[in-house]
């Protein structure tokens, strides 16, 4: 393959980093389904979003015994854990987080820190709490994701939130000590990575124009480096 120029990699680049054509998919779908109820029957499906958390020893009896098919964690494993930390803080009264590293990046001793976004509860006594359900189901909010109701919730919980607003941080290897909850479902991860993807490396249209008008510009010294002036 010959090798391009960093232009051309942008060109290339253009059409995928800063996507939001997954989301627009996904709320299209929903709309499709018409209602709340029509919703509910398929985000809540039995394996639709959520399901038991995936084991290697499943699959390993599928097959993948290859190095790389060993885990204890996946992203996208919902978890339970007080050794998480929000803002500086660490989060204490059974928090549920949703992990967000990479499934390669939670292999033992490959990562110091693991990133884990945080999971809220919306319950039969909330103002609205209807409401929000109903928009969530549409995905119209960037910044959360709908999850079923999980096995560990208490009665009065009608669903989850994935809240996309704020990372949190935990060590590696706090993070394998944690109690699994669910693992997401294909679809489900699918999903979950283009929240990520939107939520995180999103830009508006008329940033590349800018940052595209500022490149034509002559030179004006090189980068200093050291920081000095």
């Amino acid at each position: 393959m010959q090798a391009g120029t960093l232009a051309d990699l942008q060109v290339r680049l253009e059409s995928l980093s800063h996507t939001e054509s997954a989301i627009g998919e996904l709320q299209a779908f929903s709309k499709a389904l018409k209602s709340t109820s029509g919703r509910l029957a398929v985000f809540n499906a039995d394996r639709g979003l959520i399901r038991q958390p995936i084991r290697t020893e499943e699959t390993q009896a599928l097959g993948f015994v290859e190095q790389d098919d060993f885990f204890a964690l996946l992203q996208g494993d919902v978890v339970g854990t007080e050794a998480a930390f929000y803002l500086g803080e660490r989060v204490c009264g059974r928090p549920k987080y949703i992990v967000l590293s990479s499934s390669c990046d939670l292999v033992p001793e490959r990562r110091r820190c693991a990133s884990l976004l945080r999971i809220t509860e919306i319950r039969e006594s909330e103002p609205d709490a209807l409401s929000k359900l109903s928009l969530l189901l549409k995905f119209q909010r960037r910044e959360s994701m709908y999850l079923p109701v999980l096995p560990s919730d208490d009665t009065d919980v009608i669903c989850n939130v994935v809240q996309f607003d704020g990372i949190c941080q935990i060590r590696s290897a706090d993070l394998l000590l944690a109690n699994r909850i669910a693992s997401l479902s294909l679809v489900g991860w699918r999903m979950f990575g283009s929240f990520a993807r939107t939520v995180i490396v999103r830009a508006n249209p008329r940033e590349g124009k800018m940052r595209a008008a500022l490149e034509q510009l002559p030179k004006q010294g090189s980068l200093d480096l050291d920081g000095s002036a």
